[in-house]
Formats: structure tokens, sequence, C-alpha cells
């Protein structure tokens, strides 16, 4: 069964820094692409074969009838991901197929696609990724490391409202590129609860919901949306620890390295998925490389909406 969202033709876009080719009309509006893709996601002609094996991670996380959220397999030079019975995606290095076997989880392809299936296969192009949001400043970029709201995506707003652009909301690939580190963009939606959207559009209830079980909006970011989009790889400056309180004071402070690398490894985007994949080693090297060569810094600012452009203010003089 093919997605019900497939296209004939492809369409070449960028994501997380690579450009790919899809049949899969994305809701998000991504930077058009072109030149020979990095990888083509396109539907599968017929199931994946697993010759009867068992997965090596099943997920903690299950239905109501007790199935994995996600279970993988490995299969000749790829991977297999099975969402519940939902859906599959075939993951290999320049391909991945995805089928759907219920349509009552067409809406859903996608959100696995930009969260858990790309960043799995971009771990193991040995690009690490963070839960985190990311914004271009003049020089770089600095980044909000944060678990469900933790505050990272109304911390990247409140920076956007001071004409800087989104570099990516939830998801952030870390490239090592020389004495550097570099964040990749992802795309140009934001997602919101609408108390907390209301605070920087107009009309939060007329968004389009982030999938049709959830309140939480898709916010959409550049013309006819919220603030600018930066599509291009930013050096990354620093990381922020966002953590608020019931004090009205702002404090930003330096986080020792050891802590900087627990807090870094807490926030990884996918550490069960790497650890089963038996990836660890090199996303343990990769971000002793990162909290070497990119001060991570402990944010604490009081609760409300209201105080952020304070806190806005406080990150630009920290990183002027």
């Amino acid at each position: 069964m093919r997605s019900p969202f497939s296209n004939k033709s492809l369409s070449q876009v960028g994501v997380y820094g690579i450009s790919v080719a899809t049949d899969l009309d994305l809701i998000p509006h991504l930077p058009p692409r072109s030149g020979a893709p990095d990888l083509h996601v396109v539907a599968a002609e017929g199931p994946a074969e697993l010759a009867n094996q068992d997965p090596f991670y099943s997920s903690p996380t299950r239905d109501p009838d007790a199935v994995p959220a996600i279970r993988l397999y490995r299969a000749e030079g790829r991977f297999v991901a099975r969402f519940i019975d939902a859906a599959t995606f075939s993951i290999g290095p320049e391909r991945i197929e995805y089928l759907l076997h219920d349509d009552t989880y067409a809406y859903a392809l996608e959100l696995w696609l930009l969260g858990t299936v790309l960043a799995f296969w971009l771990e193991w192009q040995g690009v690490p990724a963070l839960h985190a949001s990311a914004v271009a400043l003049d020089n770089g970029a600095v980044g909000f490391l944060a678990s469900k709201q933790g505050g990272k995506s109304t911390l990247a707003t409140s920076l956007l409202q001071r004409e800087h652009s989104l570099l990516t909301d939830d998801l952030l690939p870390l490239g090592v590129v020389g004495d550097g580190i570099r964040g990749r963009p992802g795309y140009p939606q934001m997602r919101m609860w609408p108390a907390h959207a209301r605070h920087f559009v107009d009309n939060p209830d007329a968004l389009r919901r982030s999938h049709p079980y959830t309140d939480k909006r898709r916010v959409p970011i550049g013309p006819n949306g919220l603030g600018t989009f930066c599509d291009n790889v930013r050096p990354l400056q620093a990381l922020y620890l966002p953590e608020r309180t019931d004090k009205a004071s702002i404090q930003i402070q330096p986080v020792a390295p050891t802590g900087a690398l627990q807090a870094a490894l807490r926030h990884s985007f996918l550490p069960r998925l790497v650890e089963a994949a038996s990836w660890q080693a090199h996303r343990l090297n990769a971000l002793a490389q990162l909290v070497e060569k990119v001060p991570v810094r402990r944010l604490t600012y009081p609760e409300g909406v209201e105080h952020l452009p304070r806190v806005a203010d406080a990150i630009l003089d920290a990183e002027a």
C-alpha cells in the first residue's frame, strides 16, 4: 500500500544539511535543492524481507495492545524500522523506502520521517543529533538543549522576535569540521502549544495541528509565518541548558566539561537506538569534541513568557 501523500514525480528538498529526493508531499515547505541528492525517500514496492528475525531493539513505550512503538531490525546492509504495526521504513545508506500498513496513520509518516528515521540515518552516517532548538546569530548559532516542554522552542522564538533566524527546532544535527562544530539547518516550522503560540502569532487556533490527536500547532517560519529561517550550516558558538525558576533574576553560568558532556549525552535525540546499534562510542567521541570546542552555559530565568524579552537580551549580551 502506498502513502496517500505519494506523488508520481520526485521533489528535491533540503533538510538537516542533506539533499533529499522524495515522493512524499511534506507539510513543512522545505527549501528546494538541485544536483545529485544525498538520499532518496520513496514508497516501497512491497514489504521488507526480515526472514522472521527478532528485532535487535524494541522500545519500552507500547500501544494499548502492547505493541512496541518502534522495533528495529537488521537486513543485509540496511535497517528496518517498524512503527507499531502502522508503517515500516527500510533504511539504507542512499535510499529509504516507506510502506504504510494502516491508513489511519498516514498523518504520521512525515512525523516519523523528519524525526526518528532521519535522525537514525544521520547517526548511521556519523552525524550526531541533539534534542535541541537553535537560532542563527550574526556570527554563528546558539542552541538550547531541553526535553519536551523544557523551554527550548519559546527561547528560540524570543530570539526570532529580535530578527534572528531559526536554524532548527527540536532536532539539531552536528557536523565536526576542522576545529569547529557546525549546526545543520532543520526545516522552517516550529511546533507550539496554543498557550505559548498566542504570545507570538495572532490566531494560534487557526494554525494546523501537528497531527489529528494533539492540540499542538504547526507554526510556519518565513514568509506568511513567524520570523525567518536560516537554510545554511552555521558554526555553533554556544549551547544553553535552560532552567526556569521562581526567581526574578536571570543568570548565565558556564558548565564544567564533565557536566556539559553529561548534558549532551542526556539530550541526545536517539540515545537508546544509538546504543542498540552499537554506535555509542562514536557518539561519545563526537560529543566530547563538542563540549571541548563549544561553551555550554546554564541559563536560569523566571517562569512566564512576559520575561522572555529580558532573557533574549541576556543571551544576546552573552554572545556579543
